[in-house]
């Protein structure tokens, strides 16, 4: 079964791979990644999908693809395929596993993340900094005790969390920065917008807009991403 930890790493790693030469993904497809994955697609759907995309720019003698974004519409492709396929199976057979009896490096690595993601929370002037930095203490005193950790629940508390602080902090920004910094975020997505889903596109636009913000206030993400990419 898809490790949660692993599938950022993978999807990374494999499109470098392919690509053949050193290529930073950018933050745009580092949410994409996370769209994939919120939205059901495993791990090694997604990189069939980056296989067959490949594949027909090399059969069409076209430059490979530079951005996770090309792929897309092969992702979905076979994921359609692979749902057709496994109607019928048991849903115990589909289940992604999330839950984990405590590999010692991984729980250190999430708890010193969840204490990184707290001093910085404690540290920043805004009041509901300070009461997420209060939901975090206690999300590491829950991870420290427990005797397996839902990494997929505990990543869907982390995120709320972020949508929260970014909305409150897009307040105190004022209506023009606001402005301003959402007409950004919509010229660096014009991309995706005639070749995502409505849906899929709102999603990645409000999850882009909350990264920005939370990076121009100094905040780390909100997402155990930030474990994998420490």
């Amino acid at each position: 079964m898809d490790n949660y930890f692993n599938y950022f790493t993978e999807v990374e790693e494999y499109f470098v791979r392919k690509r053949g030469k050193n290529l930073l993904v950018s933050p745009m497809d580092w949410g994409l990644i996370e769209l994939w994955r919120d939205s059901g697609i495993p791990l090694h759907i997604v990189l069939r999908g980056i296989e067959r995309s490949f594949e027909s720019t090399q059969s069409r003698q076209k430059r490979s693809p530079n951005t996770l974004f090309y792929c897309h519409p092969a992702i979905l492709e076979a994921f359609d395929e692979y749902n057709q396929a496994m109607i019928g199976a048991s849903t115990e057979s589909r289940e992604e596993e999330t839950a984990s009896q405590g590999d010692p490096s991984q729980v250190e690595a999430v708890l010193n993340f969840l204490q990184e993601l707290e001093s910085a929370l404690k540290a920043h002037p805004h009041e509901v900094s300070q009461r997420s930095s209060e939901r975090v203490t206690a999300l590491r005193s829950e991870v420290s005790s427990a005797q397996s950790i839902d990494y997929r629940e505990l990543d869907r508390d982390l995120a709320q969390m972020g949508v929260v602080l970014s909305e409150s902090l897009q307040k105190e920004m004022g209506p023009e920065k606001a402005k301003e910094l959402r007409a950004e975020v919509k010229k660096e997505m014009k991309i995706y917008r005639k070749r995502l889903s409505k849906e899929m596109y709102q999603r990645l636009e409000k999850n882009y807009l909350d990264r920005k913000i939370l990076a121009l206030h100094g905040l780390p993400e909100f997402s155990l991403l930030g474990v994998e990419r420490a």
